[in-house]
C-alpha cells in the first residue's frame, strides 16, 4: 500500500483512490499479537447532511452502530446506505463504544487521532463479529434496519476475525475546512 502525506493510500479495481483513514484492529488474546487493517471510508449523501445539522445543533438522525460486512471491493458510493453483504446472523452488528464519537481521541490504537478529528470506536469482543472475508463495515442509523449510513467502508484486504481475537474498529473523519 502507497503512503503520501496524509497516510496509506488504498487504490480500488476501478482506478479510484482513497486515503485510509479506518483501522480495524484485531488483538489475539492468547498471543497478544496485533494486526492492523486498514480501510477507505467515504461520508455519504446522509453523512454530510448529518455532519451539516450537527454542525449548527442536532441531527435528525442519529449513528446507531457498525455493522461488518463481507461484500466485494468495489469502492463505496455517496448513496450507500448500508454494507452491500452483511457478516452472517446479525455477528458484525454492533453499537458506539459508550464515551464516542469524540475529538482528539487518546486511544493508543488510534493513530488517525487530533484536534480535527471526529473518531467514531466499536469494540468487539472475542465472542462477537465472529466470521472470514470481512472485507467493509458502515456506520449507520440502526444495526438491524438501516436506512442511513454516514459512512462506506472497504478494507484494503479480506480478514479473518476467531473467537481468539478482539477487535477494535476506528472511523475517523477529518475537517479540513474546505
Amino acid at each position: 500500500m502507497e503512503e503520501n502525506m496524509y497516510g496509506k493510500v488504498l487504490h480500488f479495481e476501478d482506478g479510484t483512490s482513497s486515503i485510509c483513514n479506518v483501522a480495524a484492529v484485531l488483538k489475539n488474546v492468547k498471543t497478544g499479537e496485533k494486526r492492523v487493517h486498514w480501510g477507505a471510508n467515504l461520508v455519504t449523501t446522509e453523512g454530510d447532511k448529518y455532519y451539516a445539522e450537527a454542525a449548527v445543533g442536532a441531527p435528525s438522525w442519529a449513528v446507531g452502530g457498525i455493522r461488518l460486512g463481507i461484500g466485494t471491493l468495489d469502492p463505496p458510493a455517496k448513496g450507500d446506505t448500508d454494507v452491500e453483504t452483511e457478516l452472517a446472523g446479525g455477528e458484525g452488528e454492533q453499537v458506539i463504544d459508550a464515551t464516542y464519537p469524540k475529538v482528539s481521541d487518546t486511544d493508543g490504537d488510534n493513530t488517525g487521532s487530533g484536534p480535527a478529528v471526529v473518531s467514531w470506536r466499536v469494540t468487539y469482543d472475542t465472542n462477537s463479529a465472529i466470521g472470514a472475508n470481512i472485507t467493509e463495515l458502515a456506520l449507520v442509523d440502526s444495526i438491524t434496519a438501516p436506512t442511513k449510513a454516514l459512512t462506506r467502508v472497504k478494507f484494503s484486504a479480506q480478514f479473518t476475525k476467531t473467537t481468539n481475537d478482539t477487535l477494535k474498529v476506528f472511523v475517523n473523519h477529518t475537517f479540513q475546512g474546505v
